[in-house]
């Protein structure tokens, strides 16, 4: 599945992307224990998260992470959209919970 139709399916808010039309997502992760994601997430996933600050985009990019979602209707700080858009990293929104988003997945991707 294509970024944007992934932002379309759940109603992601868009924070910083770029390029969703060639960016591929082709799995899902929920975690918010840093470590556990760098030692677990796939390549290429959503990781869905309330952590909004900046060491999230660090631990997507070294995860080649598709596209960080904050869920709970979290805000990312300043630092966390600069660093997203200097990286590439694409960075989403939702009020909604990670496992509300995941449950809207189940058998799409």
């Amino acid at each position: 599945m294509k970024l944007n139709e992934l932002i379309q399916h759940l109603g992601l808010d868009p924070i910083q992307v770029e390029a969703p039309e060639t960016v591929e997502v082709t799995g899902a992760y929920c975690g918010d224990l840093l470590s556990d994601v760098l030692g677990r997430c796939p390549p290429d996933a959503v990781w869905f998260t309330v952590q909004g600050h900046v060491n999230v985009i660090a631990v997507a990019d070294m995860r080649d992470v598709a596209c960080v979602v904050l869920v709970n209707d979290v805000s990312p700080d300043p630092q966390t959209v600069a660093k997203a858009r200097s990286q590439g990293i694409a960075l989403c929104g939702s009020e909604a919970t990670s496992s509300e988003l995941c449950m809207r997945l189940a058998g799409v991707l």
